[in-house]
């Protein structure tokens, strides 16, 4: 059985991640130095480039693969070369160095997935929550507030460290972003560390025969709220995002209702379908309309969320259900954060198992204890 602990490489902060975005996967590559990297599938060269200009000013390199050729290869080979001084002529670098991660994609069922949302900065507890699945994990989500916050670009490493030490760079990864990445002077350079559409926080997927959608809220109060300091315009975003909701119906045969599409999951860090208290009851009527378009349209298997510190079900009309849920929904992580009472960090998450009709959800701790076993 193919392993997912791998040992760091050297000059690494974390194994690669390779995120599933639409029919492509996108592999992010953190470094402690600055590099020049491309990736290797079969006989073809991925670069890590800018119209044409191999990137080395970051710490954080993505390349983008076809879905296709990596699921038929089975794996990846990094190049990296260290640079020594990018002169404007003749710079230097160090001989390159290469490693090979073997990949399994998602190829049927039963489909094992592991969730982990809300570790803002955890990285240990989330782990071993995480390795619930061990190497059997088909698909690891991370739904939002991975990173404590966007005040500074260390904190993105937090979201490969977790996708390294759970998947070891050889299952695919599925990211949404929460309200907390929105938060900090390096928010606005988010689409630079972390799987985007064209710059788009939100998205469709195929991972095998999982159809997804990852939707993003934003912020979870007004953009007015004193807390923002006049930096935000969400709902604007939001809009949009509506519109790229009727998009995606639009082209359901080319999505949700495709042939070999046998689940659909909505992932989302901010749970939508339920009114919180002032001043977290916003977008009641956009949000209501997001409910309506997924429910009559797209029909989901199940939602995944966060944001919220628990784990916990949420069916459809449960008291919770307050906009019209498509259908059962999931809030699947709960940090125990570290404190004077508490110097140990801690974690519970949340694993799924999908079987043809049936859904198993399972909430874990980070010491293997069961928390609940569920079929839905």
């Amino acid at each position: 059985m193919m392993s997912t602990q791998k040992e760091i490489p050297v000059n690494m902060v974390a194994n690669p991640t390779v995120f599933a975005l639409k029919n492509t996967y996108q592999i992010f590559m953190p470094f402690s130095c600055e590099v020049i990297v491309w990736v290797k599938v079969g006989e073809e060269v991925y670069y890590d480039e800018s119209n044409g200009i191999l990137r080395s000013n970051t710490n954080m390199h993505r390349v983008e693969v076809p879905m296709e050729a990596l699921d038929r290869e089975r794996s990846y080979t990094v190049v990296y070369r260290k640079m020594i001084e990018r002169k404007p002529y003749f710079p230097t670098s160090e001989e390159p160095v290469e490693i090979t991660y073997d990949f399994r994609p998602v190829t049927g069922d039963p489909v094992r997935i592991y969730h982990v949302s809300d570790a803002h900065n955890l990285v240990k507890s989330p782990v071993a929550a995480g390795r619930y699945w061990g190497d059997d994990i088909d698909l690891l989500v991370l739904n939002g507030d991975i990173p404590n916050h966007s005040g500074r670009v260390e904190n993105f490493n937090a979201v490969c460290e977790i996708a390294s030490g759970i998947t070891g760079g050889s299952r695919p990864v599925v990211f949404s972003r929460g309200n907390h990445d929105t938060r900090g002077i390096c928010a606005e350079n988010f689409a630079e560390y972390t799987p985007t559409d064209n710059g788009r926080t939100y998205y469709t997927f195929r991972a095998g025969n999982i159809w997804g959608m990852v939707l993003d809220c934003g912020e979870d109060k007004p953009d007015t709220n004193a807390e923002y300091g006049h930096t935000i315009c969400f709902h604007q975003f939001r809009l949009r995002e509506t519109q790229f909701i009727r998009d995606v119906i639009r082209r359901a045969e080319e999505e949700y209702a495709a042939e070999d599409v046998k689940h659909k999951l909505v992932i989302c860090h901010i749970p939508f379908s339920f009114v919180n208290h002032p001043p977290f009851d916003i977008e009641q009527e956009l949000y209501g309309e997001w409910c309506a378009l997924l429910r009559e349209h797209i029909k989901p298997d199940l939602m995944l969320f966060g944001h919220n510190h628990t784990t916990k079900i949420l069916p459809v009309g449960g008291e919770l259900d307050h906009l019209g849920q498509p259908c059962t929904a999931v809030i699947g992580s709960k940090p125990f954060m570290p404190n004077k009472d508490r110097p140990e960090e801690h974690f519970h998450g949340c694993a799924v198992s999908m079987d043809g009709e049936e859904i198993r959800v399972i909430f874990n701790t980070d010491s293997g204890e069961i928390l609940e076993d569920t079929k839905l």
